[in-house]
Order: C-alpha cells, then structure tokens, then sequence
C-alpha cells in the first residue's frame, strides 16, 4: 500500500494544508480540527484506495484508515508540513462539541500507556489464578508495579494530554501532577492531623489514578498562563513567568482545584457503584446496542472518566467493558455475514478483513466498510448487541484490565470470580452468532443486485447509456514536450497509482491553470499544487522530480488554496535554471488523482504542446456522477 499516495489524496480532498487547524490519529482515524468543513469532498474521500470511511463527531472530520492510520499520518505530516502548525480549533466549538473534541483530545494520546499496562495486569491475573507463577515471587512483583505503574501516575500522563491539548507548557503542567503525587503531600494526606496551606484547609483525598483534578488544574492553568506572561516583562519572561505559575498554581491546586476534582470523582464513583448495583444488566445491553452510534458521534470518549473511576476504584470495569466486548464480535459476525454473501470482490475483500479485525477489538473497519454502508447489517449488530449485552450483564460479567475488547484481550476478563471469563465467552458467542445469523434472516442486499443503468421502454440499455456519456477536456498547464507518464522516472507518478494523466518536459517557467476552478491545494514549498474543474476532475500538477527538496527556492505562486481560478491564469512561476542547475529533473506529472471516478482519460497524441492545447480529455458517466452515492 502507498502510504505517500493515500496521504497526498486526503490532503488534496480535505482542502489543502492551509484548510487544517490540527491533524492527529488514534488507532484506526485520522482526526482533522478544519477551517473549513465545506471545502471537503467526502464522496471522493471514500473513493481513495485504503479509506474506509469518514465520521464527523466531536467538532473533527475523521477519515477511518485501519491498522495502517499511523503511516498514512506521518506521510500526511510531511507532505503538509504540519510539524509547525499544531494549533487547533477547538477553541471555536461549542457546547458538546467542544467536550468530545476535548476529551478525545486528551484521552486518546494516553491510550497505548493504559492498554500496555493494563494488559500486564491481566497477564498478572492469568499467572496468578494458573499458579504458573508465585505472587511472592520476584518476577511477580517486578510486574506487578510496572502494570500498576500507568494508573498511580495517570495524573502526570494527563497533565501531559491536557497540555498539549490546552496549549500550556507540558513541563509545568507535568510539575503540577507531580506535586499532587509528591510522597511528602501523599503522607500528609495520610496523616490523622490536619492540613492547611497558607492559613487554608486541605482537603484530604487520594490523587494517585484521578482523572478529573488534573484535567481542571491543566485548564485552569491555560488561563494563569496567559496572565503571567502578560504581567512578566520580556526581560524577566523566562525566569518570572514558570515562577508565577507555580506560585499561583500550586496553591489553588491543593486547596481547591484537587479537592473540588475528587468530590466530582468521588460522585462519579457512586454513580458507578449504583449502576451496577441496580442497572448492570441492562447498562451492558444499551452500551452493546448502542456503541455503533458512539463511535460514530464520538460519545464513546464520554465514557472514559466513567470506566476508568469504576477501574481505579474497585480494580474492576463491570460498566462500559462487557458491553464493548459484546459490540466487537457482533461487528466481526455481522462483517462475515456479508463477506460470504457478497459477490462483489471488493466488499468481500474489506468484509472479510473487517471481521477479522472486528473480533480482535478493532471495529472502526467493520463499522464504517460494511455496516454503514449496507444498513441491514447495522441492525443486525444492534439486536446482536442488546441480545449478548443482556446476557453479560445478567452475569456480572466484568474486566480487570482496561483498553480495546475483543478476542485478544479476552484474558482481560478472568477475574476472581472463576466463571467470569465463561460468561464473557458466552456473551461473545451470542453477540456473533446471532450478527452473523440476522445478516441472513434481513436478507442481504448486495451492490451487485442493483443494475447501475437506466432501462428505456425499449428496453434499449445500449442508447440510454451512450447517452449519459460525457467529455470533459483539461487543457496543458505547461508549454513543452510531452512525456508518456511511464516514462517518468519516479514510481509513485509512473505505476499509475496515483491515477492516469501526462508529463511534460517544459520549456517555459510558467504553470498556469489547466481548467476553470478552484486551488485545492498549494503545497508550502510550491513544487506541487492540486486543482479541482468545475466539473469536478482533481487534478495534481507535480513540478519536476524530488523538487520538494529546495524548498520553495526558484519557486513563486500567484495563488492560494481556495481561490478560484479561470482557464490559462498563472499559478506559478518557476526559475528552470535554477533549478536544472540544483541537479532536479524537470519533468511534470499531470495526474487525474480521482481517475476511478470515470470511464476513461484519454491522452493527447501530441509529442509537443502549449498552453491552449487539450492535454487529457475525461470520459464519464453523467448519471452516476450526478447519482454519487454509495449503496445502502
């Protein structure tokens, strides 16, 4: 899979690098804060090769890539330089929005610690209840305090998270968890005297494994942040302003930020506990059948404060846990269902794979490939959910370790109670089986049970047809010598995975506008750019090979992404001297990156050409390009 190719699409779809406030990932999306949400084409998006879908939730634009996010990630990094553009929106969204966008923020980056951790206690669990290995031994301890080790300091991972998502400075934020967790205060805390800062009450409470008085100090901190570097005269900035913090921080932490936090623990808590004294049953059937839509809006990161009190609080997560175990292996069933009934080898293909995924824990592929795509799949994970939901949640069934649920971390599941784990695999069998079975009993509706063409009363399927067929002509942006595209020396342009298109050997420094329409991309250093006609053909204009690398030198644009632009206006210019003499090739790709979405781009059989000359002419099919939709 190209990664560099994927990424170069996305960025091209999703306006262009200067319509991205922020992009980061978890482990199966990348996240997008935009400018701009009307700039995206989500159609041509989820035509890309290794996307399988988009969501829109919590104030982001999210593009489901799969296990392969975090290459797709870092060739999208490089490509728009978004190393120096960290910055976010989140700050312009409201209400809801702006809780999920923050708490998938902080919560995410975190992830990979706690899932590591917890999987070492669940290990601990399995040796300890096997015997295979002595809870006295030194082994056992050794591993005992590295799988606790994420929990105790969860506060310090968060003043992390919560900074980088606050936009403070990580050091200070980090300091102030560590003043929370300092053995000094710990042992006061335990101490039967009472305590009191600067004539102030302390209010005893244990932060070791909070979640809530952190994140309040963090953001809290954003605020005294600003006014210390408002008050410090730039002389003294860099010594005055981390003092000031502190100085005020410290204090408000201790005497009532944290307090104020754990009494909101110490509520979430019992709200847990009463849960799943009196509703444990049926919370484990509603988060079953409902997770598919959390993950679609991003209400499942809503969720964390409460399963991570619940885990911290007793050792076990009896509330969201059970439930998500229940969702996976019904998404993987329901995934099979259609994979085998299909007779399309591409839904077969995704199907297939999504359910594998899907069972190991990793749903987003089966979620957004197959079961919003074709509905009665959706309602077949619903029912399955509620069906093997009830079922654990009449059991008690609960998890000892956090992170993802599904078949590999099934060992998450074996607890004290020695049928937890039967339960949980019960559950399991019931979630899939009956996804699996409702898949068939809905009957189906496969892509390839609907005929794309539009018969006449004659019957005459050929007419009709070549009377959708449309041409649209893209003209040469360069003046030169064309280049069949494998003849390029670069793989990426020359395989044709990036679509079809033409090269051409300039002779003039002067790009300009092939077609009337709008700059969808401008990359920072000027060596490429991406057009969109008002017909809607994407176009990429490469100029030379490996030119990246000078960085904007000999390089001058008269436009920016967004602009809309008419047939033979100057883009760029260029110094090919200049650049010749750097030792980089000049040839150019023109390259149709949305080429699947046609019946064909014919070519020019021109050897030398100008700017008013047809370069590529675009076949399509005016009926499924006005219909663009994906079956259901």
């Amino acid at each position: 899979m190209e990664y560099q190719t994927i990424a170069a699409e996305i960025l091209n779809h999703v306006g262009g690098e200067k319509n991205i406030s922020h992009v980061t990932h978890c482990a199966t999306r990348l996240r997008f804060n935009l400018k701009d949400d009307s700039k995206v084409d989500t159609h041509a998006i989820k035509k890309v090769q290794g996307v399988l879908g988009t969501a829109k939730s919590g104030g982001q634009y999210q593009i489901i890539i799969g296990s392969n996010v975090n290459n797709v990630h870092d060739e999208l990094v490089k490509l728009g330089n978004f190393k120096l553009n960290t910055a976010d929106d989140s700050n312009k969204k409201k209400g809801i929005s702006r809780i999920l966008d923050t708490l998938s923020g902080i919560f995410t980056p975190i992830l990979p610690a706690m899932i590591g951790c917890a999987m070492i206690k669940a290990l601990l669990v399995i040796l300890d209840v096997t015997s295979l290995i002595s809870s006295e031994s030194e082994i056992f301890v050794f591993l005992t305090f590295i799988g606790d080790s994420a929990y105790y300091f969860l506060p310090m991972l968060l003043a992390w998270s919560a900074a980088v998502k606050f936009k403070v400075n990580v050091g200070l934020a980090i300091a102030l968890a560590g003043i929370l967790l300092h053995p000094t205060f710990s042992a006061m805390l335990s101490s039967e005297e009472a305590i009191t800062l600067l004539g102030i009450p302390v209010t005893k409470a244990t932060y070791s494994s909070s979640v809530i008085p952190i994140i309040l100090a963090v953001w809290v901190m954003s605020y005294v942040e600003k006014f210390a570097d408002r008050v410090s005269p730039n002389v003294l900035k860099t010594i005055l302003k981390p003092l000031l913090i502190i100085l005020i921080m410290a204090p408000l932490t201790l005497t009532a930020i944290g307090p104020l936090g754990a009494i909101i623990g110490n509520y979430v808590a019992e709200f847990v506990g009463f849960v799943n004294t009196n509703m444990g049953w049926l919370v484990s059937g509603i988060v079953g059948a409902t997770f598919p839509f959390l993950i679609m809006t991003g209400m499942h990161y809503s969720l964390g404060p409460i399963a991570i009190t619940a885990y911290t609080t007793t050792g076990l997560e009896p509330i969201i846990g059970p439930g998500m175990l229940i969702h996976s292996l019904a998404q993987g069933g329901a995934a099979l269902a259609v994979a085998l009934l299909s007779k399309n080898k591409q839904v077969k293909q995704v199907a297939g794979s999504a359910s594998m995924t899907a069972v190991l824990g990793v749903t987003e592929p089966a979620l957004f490939g197959v079961a919003l795509r074709f509905k009665k799949a959706l309602i077949a994970i619903i029912v399955a959910g509620a069906a093997g939901g009830l079922y654990v949640g009449f059991f008690g069934v609960a998890r000892s370790a956090m992170g993802i649920t599904g078949l590999a971390t099934l060992p998450a599941f074996i607890t004290e109670n020695p049928y937890n784990l039967m339960h949980a695999i019960i559950g399991c069998a019931i979630g899939f089986l009956v996804a699996f079975a409702m898949v068939f009993i809905l009957k189906f509706k496969d892509v390839d049970q609907e005929d794309p063409l539009v018969k006449n009363e004659n019957n005459q399927e050929e007419n009709a047809y070549q009377s959708r067929v449309k041409n649209s002509v893209v003209k040469s942006p360069l003046k030169g010598d064309v280049v069949q595209l494998n003849e390029v020396k670069d793989e990426t342009f020359s395989s044709g995975v990036l679509g079809k298109g033409m090269a051409i050997l300039p002779t003039e420094g002067r790009l300009v506008s092939p077609v009337k329409g709008e700059i969808t991309t401008i990359f920072p250093t000027l060596h490429a750019i991406g057009i969109t006609s008002e017909d809607g053909v994407e176009l990429l204009i490469h100029i030379g090979m490996d030119t990246v690398k000078l960085n904007g030198n000999y390089f001058k644009s008269t436009v920016e992404s967004g602009d809309q632009v008419n047939e033979g206006d100057l883009l760029i210019e260029f110094d090919m001297d200049g650049i010749q003499n750097e030792g980089y090739d000049l040839i150019t790709p023109i390259i149709v990156t949305n080429t699947n979405n046609y019946l064909d781009v014919l070519t020019t059989e021109r050897e030398t050409i100008d700017t008013n000359e047809i370069l590529l002419t675009i076949v399509f099919d005016q009926y499924m390009s006005e219909r663009g939709q994906d079956n259901e």
